[in-house]
């Protein structure tokens, strides 16, 4: 929404209200004391604001800020501890954390030449690794966002006619899935990707290496990433058409972040995942199936990990990840830091807490959306996903010789991780409207695998926002 223009400067804001009335799985069991999640009915609340300054194609200048962001009212959960980064053990929505800058830049185009610099959320693809938590997802909820200080320069180097973009960033990491700069985590990152893109065809190559050293000054990670996307979308009868979108990424390097007792000097590095999804599209329906895969480490002995996680904000259903693995993983950070029951926890147990990303697991879920008017939308879908590693706890596994156990303590035989069924209804205000009112209810049916648990229940979600 332009505030003023005077000749070609404008001054534009944007942004969303938003407010989550949820009702998660409280009798979900964490361990085999018998601990449950325990949150009943709470609401959660977030301002994202955006403030842009510039001359539209020349330059501009833009900060992007979330404020009042956290649990309002209603009950926390019963998981002691304060690494979770939704902070759903604590109501509060004045804390130093919640107020958050997402972005604080400037851009300017100089020649063929963009250059931009500051602080900047980043996404590439479909989000799987790079993910600036401002895209919906399908179901479920986003609340984060990579956030870089970036210099970066980008261009056309055939012209600015032609759809390809060719960049090269160099950045220091604030806050992602990996690192966080307010826990004296030093990530620094080299970028190069190229992309073309017009209107029916999308095609990118991502390159980054990285270079991490933990808060202790001493553990180290040193990886490359290579991340391919694209999708493409043809018409296949009058009215009807094919997309097909994908994304594919490798790591390999050198990590001393979690050390092992056969690998005291960290572990080599070698995963992959992928995204994807197939799909038709008509005026007021559409048909798809999503699946992904991220690989797991099925030796964790050997020296080599193989461990993928998709990006937090790369939601993949409601509850078996988000509700179900995050809240489990809290809870085994909780044991394994519990020196009474450890000795000394393990190097690497922060990155056991994800917030319930998507991780050493595979997936399909076939989808049917309808669009009953252009400003109402519903999705079905049936979520099925299994693990490409033995199904293991880290604390109890270890507790129990390495032979793997689930986080009750029960030893697993398979890899079947759950099923769940989402539906989703949104209503959403028309484009034209300056300021535009939303609702958006989200249920889930869940079951988890014996080899999980075997919990089955019901997650509701409700979420009114407005948008301008």
């Amino acid at each position: 929404m332009s505030l003023f223009t005077l000749d070609a400067l404008t001054l534009d804001t944007t942004g969303e209200l938003r407010f989550n009335g949820a009702l998660p799985p409280a009798e979900i069991v964490l361990d085999e004391d018998g601990a449950v999640l325990g949150q009943g009915f709470v609401v959660d609340d977030r301002l994202r604001a955006r403030l842009q300054l510039g001359d539209a194609g020349t330059w501009h200048v833009a900060t992007e800020w979330d404020l009042f962001s956290g649990q309002l009212a209603g009950d926390t959960w019963d998981i002691p501890g304060t690494l979770d980064a939704r902070h759903r053990e604590d109501l509060g929505v004045l804390d130093a954390g919640s107020f958050v800058p997402r972005q604080a830049y400037a851009q300017a185009l100089v020649g063929a030449v963009q250059i931009q610099a500051g602080l900047v959320t980043s996404h590439w693809g479909l989000g799987m690794l790079a993910n600036d938590g401002a895209h919906d997802a399908l179901f479920g909820r986003t609340d984060f966002g990579d956030r870089l200080l970036r210099v970066r320069v980008a261009t056309r180097p055939f012209g600015p006619d032609r759809p390809l973009t060719v960049a090269f960033a160099a950045d220091r990491v604030v806050a992602d899935d990996s690192a966080t700069m307010a826990d004296a985590q030093a990530a620094w990152q080299g970028v190069a990707a190229a992309l073309w893109a017009d209107q029916d065809v999308t095609g990118g190559v991502y390159l980054v290496v990285r270079d991490q050293l933990e808060a202790d000054g001493e553990r180290r990670s040193q990886v490359g990433v290579l991340d391919l996307t694209g999708s493409v979308s043809r018409p296949v009868a009058n009215g009807l058409d094919l997309v097909v979108q994908g994304e594919v990424a490798g790591i390999t390097g050198r990590s001393s972040r979690s050390r092992t007792y056969t690998s005291p000097e960290g572990l080599d590095v070698a995963s992959a995942g992928a995204m994807g999804r197939l799909g038709l599209e008509a005026p007021l329906w559409n048909a798809s199936v999503y699946g992904g895969w991220a690989s797991g480490d099925g030796n964790p002995d050997d020296g080599v990990s193989h461990d993928f996680s998709f990006d937090r904000d790369a939601n993949v259903g409601m509850v078996l990840f988000d509700e179900l693995g995050g809240a489990i993983e809290a809870q085994t950070w909780n044991h394994l830091t519990d020196l009474e029951h450890t000795g000394q926890a393990p190097d690497g147990v922060d990155a056991t807490v994800t917030e319930g990303a998507f991780r050493r697991a595979t997936y399909v879920q076939p989808v049917l959306g309808v669009g009953v008017s252009p400003i109402v939308d519903l999705h079905v879908g049936w979520l099925s996903a299994w693990s490409t590693a033995p199904i293991a706890n880290p604390y109890t596994s270890f507790r129990n010789g390495g032979t793997p156990t689930n986080h009750l303590g029960e030893a697993t035989s398979g890899r079947a991780i759950g099923t769940e069924l989402d539906a989703s209804l949104t209503l959403t205000a028309p484009e034209s409207w300056a300021a535009r009112p939303g609702l958006r209810v989200q249920g889930a049916w869940y079951r988890a695998s014996a080899d999980m648990g075997g919990a089955s229940g019901v997650y509701v979600l409700a979420t009114g926002r407005v948008r301008w």
